[in-house]
């Protein structure tokens, strides 16, 4: 005779409850865990993109204070330079005087020679000086490239020439020079 089976009596597991087992935990997982490290990990990239934006501009501002440190050490040299040759403003007669000479050497003849009021800095003061001359072309010229090679200290602020007599070839001019004088004491 045939027997007959008969389903085993043991109990089979619940797949619904160890389904939601695994699910709870990797929502737990998920929640708890993974989510937080991805947050902080997302906070230390930006923190590095900005640590190296910052690195980034860094070197490109390197360059710069470079290029400010040689041109203030090049404009420190021509402000030493300049404080050595300027007059001071006892020594300004003697620069008036150094002019006449020079028109003197040149042949030009000076008719007005007008100093104006001098405009007064902290440290530098410009006194300008107006000159009235006349000449031959080849002095006048000889005389303005005389001045040109006096100090730094002396600019040429306008210069005008004129024709005065076709005949004689005389040239009129009017000059304006502007003389700067150091007025700091440098006593270190």
């Amino acid at each position: 005779m045939k027997k007959k089976l008969s389903p085993p009596s043991s109990s089979k597991p619940k797949t619904w409850l160890i389904t939601a087992l695994l699910a709870a935990l990797a929502v737990g997982y998920t929640v708890f865990v993974f989510l937080p490290l991805q947050r902080s990990i997302g906070r230390l990239r930006s923190e590095l993109q900005e640590k190296r934006q910052h690195v980034v501009h860094g070197q490109s501002i390197a360059g710069t204070i470079l290029r400010a440190r040689q041109q203030l050490a090049q404009t420190t040299e021509v402000g030493q330079q300049w404080q050595a040759g300027a007059p001071t403003p006892a020594e300004l007669a003697q620069h008036y005087s150094s002019i006449s000479q020079h028109a003197r050497a040149a042949g030009v003849k000076v008719e007005r020679f007008e100093p104006q009021p001098a405009a007064e800095m902290q440290v530098l003061a410009q006194h300008n000086v107006t000159m009235h001359f006349e000449a031959p072309f080849a002095q006048a010229f000889d005389f303005l490239a005389r001045l040109e090679q006096l100090p730094g200290t002396v600019w040429f602020r306008d210069v005008r020439l004129f024709v005065a007599d076709e005949k004689s070839q005389l040239v009129q001019g009017e000059l304006t020079l502007t003389i700067f004088v150091d007025r700091a004491d440098y006593s270190d």
